[in-house]
């Protein structure tokens, strides 16, 4: 402390014509001690800050970098910002950025940058002293000056400076300016984009402007992405590759910027990016930017455009390379993969030139050793989102039916617990039989998969579940052909009780899928009984009451009703008051079909 106290002293006492000397004692002193926290502390309390402040405003360009040095040593210590805040620092340095002087310029840089460090107080100050602007005109000058190691550091210490400035500082300033910054910036990653350092802080930079509406639009209407390209496939650094995907990924959740990121070759740079860290793993962030780098092109596929673009009609070079990924030994790739197969799937022609070049035969050779309740959750949802996609095309079907997709699909049925993948299961199963009988019959005919829809059907933890239960039984009375044999056996299996709730949902699809099942059951059998244990007039009559249903599907109800008012062992279920009510209102229906269906019906009962 009575080295501290001395040099001290002797700044005081050249504060009137300031020195060197005595600020570089200090940084020394600070610099040697094993808890500079305090030294900086007793500093500030000691009154070392207007002293600093005077050698800074003073002639000697020595002591103005000096007493910036000691400032930037100071505002290390989180304690110590508000200070140098409060007595007037701020101003004064944010002047000397820019200063001729290399050394005053960057220790200046240095000293706001810790200050600003997360301090939103020191960050106003900043704005408001008019540090932003000449932090711009600093980075723009820094720019063009030779590749010495002053010149290198100046970049580093300035680039650092705006990312404390930016971070988390939501306050819009002026846009004309920020539109310059971009400018800045993106000529930095195109003359640094090797370094290690500087395309870090850069990046960074820019995801904080992102992160505000003004600043995200002025990023994407200049269109970084020939810098951030040129990033990913010359720095060989994981984490400025990292960094640069996170910003990428940031970008891409705007819609424009997918069809940019496709058309300028961001894809390919990150195919590249994987490849790299594959085949040569750099460190311990090459798992975790394998990652990043996957879901990134997932999420560019997500757009309408920029999927077309990466397809090239089958041909693109990353369509291929992602094919290529489905048999990969890292589950990463597969399920990547998998996803953009769903994502390409996602318009009829496209699906049907992906069945015929064998995609969907791939999907079901790798989850055919992933159908089972210890298989990948994660890459079983994404293969079965794909498979769904690829069996909507009519044609597709019968393909994905002989190339043996229920013999994978079905024991997923009775092995998997995990909703989110039953869900997809499900949905996959009833696209695939849509108008395919004997793979129909083939689910119809299989006890346990039909006692595990019946179970499901009442699940309250999933409605998804639930409800692709209930539709899976519908199509799949829907599409047997008729079938007695299976239709009994669904019935015995308890499949109407859930189909007659599903007459009730609130999707008019449902109601109708529903209500073409229950004629065909009604139709081949009906049980006195098995309509009994079910609340099937007055779900009916919740029905016909609904005024939003439009007449086709009124019809197919009535066609259901119909059924079973034809069996005399029926009608008498069928006999209660509100439905005959309901059925007598619709026989002044304005639709024709409806009005006789339900006039008929009506003499029945």
């Amino acid at each position: 402390m009575e080295e501290l106290t001395a040099s001290l002293e002797k700044l005081r006492v050249a504060s009137e014509n300031p020195s060197p000397e005595p600020l570089d004692e200090l940084i020394n002193y600070i610099h040697q001690q094993e808890d500079s926290t305090t030294v900086c502390e007793e500093l500030v309390a000691g009154g070392v800050l207007p002293l600093i402040a005077a050698s800074i405003n003073s002639s000697s360009v020595e002591a103005q970098g000096k007493g910036a040095e000691l400032v930037a040593e100071l505002a290390k210590v989180e304690s110590c910002r508000l200070g140098c805040v409060t007595s007037g620092l701020v101003p004064i340095l944010v002047e000397k950025m820019s200063s001729t002087t290399t050394g005053v310029a960057l220790q200046a840089c240095r000293a706001l940058g810790n200050i600003c460090y997360e301090h939103d107080g020191g960050r106003v100050s900043v704005m408001e002293s008019g540090g932003a602007a000449q932090l711009l005109h600093l980075l723009q000058r820094a720019a063009s000056l030779p590749n010495t190691p002053d010149d290198h550091q100046l970049r580093l210490v300035a680039t650092g400076f705006l990312l404390n400035l930016l971070n988390s500082y939501d306050t819009v300033q002026d846009q004309s300016m920020e539109a310059e910054l971009v400018d800045v910036l993106c000529q930095y990653l195109d003359k640094f984009a090797e370094d290690e350092d500087i395309p870090t802080h850069v990046l960074l930079s820019l995801t904080c402007m992102a992160d505000t509406e003004v600043g995200r639009g002025l990023v994407v209407s200049r269109d970084i992405t020939p810098q951030l390209v040129r990033v990913l496939k010359i720095n060989e650094s994981a984490e400025v590759t990292e960094t640069c995907l996170e910003l990428v990924t940031n970008l891409a959740e705007t819609e424009c910027v997918k069809t940019q990121l496709a058309v300028g070759g961001v894809c390919e740079a990150v195919v590249e990016v994987v490849r790299r860290h594959r085949n040569n793993p750099a460190s311990d962030l090459s798992p975790p930017i394998i990652k990043t780098a996957t879901d990134l092109i997932v999420l560019i596929l997500v757009g309408d455009e920029s999927m077309g673009i990466i397809y090239g009609d089958g041909s693109g070079s990353v369509y291929q390379e992602l094919v290529g990924w489905l048999t990969s030994d890292l589950e990463d790739l597969q399920i990547a993969g998998a996803l953009a197969m769903g994502n390409f799937a996602r318009s009829d022609a496209h699906c049907i030139k992906m069945v015929e070049s064998g995609i969907a035969d791939k999907l079901l050779k790798v989850l055919s050793s992933h159908n089972s309740g210890e298989g990948d959750i994660r890459l079983q949802h994404a293969i079965l989102s794909a498979l769904r996609n690829l069996s909507i095309a009519r044609q597709n079907k019968p393909v994905l039916v002989q190339q043996g997709a229920l013999d994978v699909l079905l024991p997923m049925a009775t092995a998997i617990q995990t909703f989110p993948v039953v869900f997809k299961l499900l949905a996959t199963l009833r696209m695939i039989i849509d108008g395919q009988t004997e793979a129909a019959v083939k689910v119809g005919s299989n006890n346990e998969v039909v006692e595990r829809l019946v179970i499901w059907c009442g699940t309250m933890d999933h409605p998804g579940v639930q409800g692709e239960s209930s539709r899976l039984l519908a199509w799949t009375i829907k599409n047997c052909g008729e079938n007695t044999d299976v239709i009994t056996a669904l019935i015995n299996a308890g499949c109407v009780p859930p189909l007659v709730l599903m007459l009730g949902s609130e999707h008019a699809v449902m109601v109708n899928e529903a209500a073409l099942a229950l004629v065909l059951v009604f139709s081949s059998v009906v049980d006195p009984e098995v309509v009994e244990k079910t609340k099937l007039p007055q779900v009916a009559t919740y029905v016909l009451n609904n005024p939003n249903l439009p007449p086709e599907i009124l019809a197919n109800v009535l066609s259901m009703l119909t059924a079973i008012a034809g069996k005399d062992s029926g009608i008498e279920c069928l006999k209660k008051d509100e439905l005959k009510t309901a059925i007598e209102t619709l026989s002044a229906h304005a639709n024709e079909q409806v009005k006789t269906l339900s006039a008929a019906l009506k003499e029945k009962l």
